[in-house]
C-alpha cells in the first residue's frame, strides 16, 4: 500500500460515514499556476487527480482562485491570501509535491503554525 493510501485510510478511521474523504490542501508552486505555466498547470492538476485516486478531497487554491480573483492586484491578494489560511485550516493534511519553491515553503511554514500534518511527495508522486 502506498504512503497516500495510508495516510487516507489512517484519517478515515473512525469515521462513521463510509464514504468519508478528507480534504487535503495541495501544496504547489503558485506564482508558476498564477502565471498560467501550462507544464505546471498540468502537473499541479494531476497532483490534485493523485489526492482524489487516494480517497482525498484535494484543495488547490493555486487553480481555483485566479478564475474570479486578480492576484496582480494588492488589495485582492491579501483577500486571496485570507482564503488559504481558511481553507488550510478546514484541511486534515497539507501535501506538498516537488521541490518546494520560495511560494511553497510560505504554505509550509502555515500549516505547521496551524499543527496540519505535512507530508511530502516528489514530482513522480512518490513519498519522500
Amino acid at each position: 500500500m502506498s504512503e497516500a493510501t495510508l495516510a487516507i485510510a489512517k484519517l478515515r478511521t473512525n469515521k462513521p460515514n463510509p464514504n468519508y474523504r478528507p480534504l487535503i490542501f495541495v501544496v504547489a508552486p503558485f506564482t508558476e499556476v498564477v502565471k498560467k505555466d501550462p507544464v505546471i498547470v498540468h502537473k499541479v492538476q494531476s497532483y490534485c487527480r493523485f489526492v482524489y485516486q487516494h480517497g482525498g478531497i484535494p484543495i488547490c487554491p493555486q487553480l481555483y482562485l485566479p478564475q474570479f480573483i486578480n492576484l496582480h492586484h494588492s488589495q485582492e491578494f491579501q483577500v486571496a491570501t485570507f482564503i488559504n489560511i481558511v481553507l488550510l485550516t478546514k484541511c486534515a493534511e497539507a501535501w506538498s509535491f516537488g521541490k518546494p519553491t520560495h511560494d511553497m515553503r510560505y504554505f509550509i511554514r502555515l500549516a505547521k503554525r496551524k499543527n496540519k500534518n505535512i507530508r511530502y511527495f516528489n514530482n513522480e508522486m512518490e513519498a519522500n
